[in-house]
């Protein structure tokens, strides 16, 4: 296996993860906007957030409302 192509010159490798504090910022503009977070994935120094759409919340068969007439 070998190391990616990085301005790397050390012998051993640098290992890079995410920043706290981008995923913060990140978590906090999806909140701003009202999206719902689906899931989030953190590999290195990358980060996905999944959204679901707005459209797709569903309410709950039984909400424990009033009953139609």
């Amino acid at each position: 296996m070998t190391a990616p192509a990085l301005a790397n010159t050390s012998s051993h490798p640098k290992r890079v993860r995410a920043s706290d504090h981008a995923l913060r910022i990140a978590l906090k503009a999806i909140q701003d906007a009202g999206l719902p977070v689906d899931k989030v994935c953190v590999t290195g120094a990358q980060i996905e957030i999944h959204c679901r759409p707005v459209d797709a919340e569903q309410k709950p068969a039984n909400d424990g409302g009033l009953k139609d007439w």
